[in-house]
């Protein structure tokens, strides 16, 4: 079993004064380095953010060491990837 953090939904900060968050596409998750190094299958959901928003313990958001971002389509997608470690 690999260390998961089940993120779900992102949001941006609004465009305008007053807006509603804009909501990001995809369902988010974080695993580690030794996790991806388990479950090579995870790769293809593997994504490169400019900056992760939510990082384990002690690592740096804008230069991970730890932390692998991870995206789905939506809940299900992952929920079948996941369950499978």
């Amino acid at each position: 079993m690999i260390e998961l953090d089940i993120i779900g939904p992102l949001f941006d900060a609004p465009t305008a004064d007053g807006g509603e968050p804009v909501e990001l596409p995809g369902w988010h998750v974080n695993a580690t380095g030794e996790g991806l190094a388990l479950r090579p299958d995870l790769q293809t959901f593997v994504i490169t953010p400019s900056r992760l928003r939510r990082v384990w313990a002690g690592d740096d958001p804008v230069t991970p060491a730890l932390t692998v971002a991870l995206r789905f389509t939506d809940p299900a997608q992952a929920d079948g990837v996941l369950t499978d470690s």
